[in-house]
């Protein structure tokens, strides 16, 4: 057995987790499926679907951010990302506001869900059963530990674990 495999275009669970995928192209326009991901975000908003994350989220987002930005900065110096960050310190403080403005967008988006020790031990149970990486894993033992079992992502591996939805607009 594995997920319960749906597309956009399928009847609507009445609460859904974003993985940070679904996050990041829902945010970023430029990411392969934004218009998919925010046509998608259309339809929970009319159906009055409840929209739900973890901080694991919004830390994604945050480094997605940062990353990109500091290798469009190592681009055009022909450096590392990462040596950029240890050359520039102050780098990251550039490009805060970006951010910022990104996770009040995401903060707009969904209803963020605790966390707890559980989540900690489901983490490494789901990583075991499924082959999971940690983040994934994490994701999953956040909304399941919080009643949900239902989840938008752009992310394939999700589609492994048993017993959840796993809506997606991946070909």
């Amino acid at each position: 057995m594995s997920a319960v495999r749906r597309n956009f275009a399928d009847s609507l669970e009445p609460i859904i987790y974003w993985d940070a995928s679904y996050a990041i192209s829902y945010i970023i326009d430029t990411e392969l499926y934004h218009n998919e991901c925010r046509l998608f975000r259309n339809r929970f908003k009319s159906e009055e679907i409840l929209s739900v994350g973890s901080d694991l989220v919004y830390n994604e987002l945050a480094f997605f951010l940062i990353k990109q930005a500091l290798e469009e900065e190592g681009k055009k110096r022909r450096m590392y990302w990462l040596d950029v960050k240890r050359r520039q310190p102050d780098f990251i403080s550039q490009v805060m506001p970006d951010v910022e403005i990104k996770k009040n967008d995401l903060n707009n988006a969904i209803l963020w869900l605790p966390t707890s020790e559980q989540v900690k031990e489901k983490t490494f149970q789901l990583m075991s059963d499924y082959s999971l990486l940690p983040t994934d894993a994490f994701h999953i033992a956040t909304a399941l530990e919080n009643g949900v079992n239902s989840f938008v992502t752009l992310d394939e591996d999700f589609l492994s674990v048993d017993g959840i939805i796993v809506y997606t607009c991946l070909p």
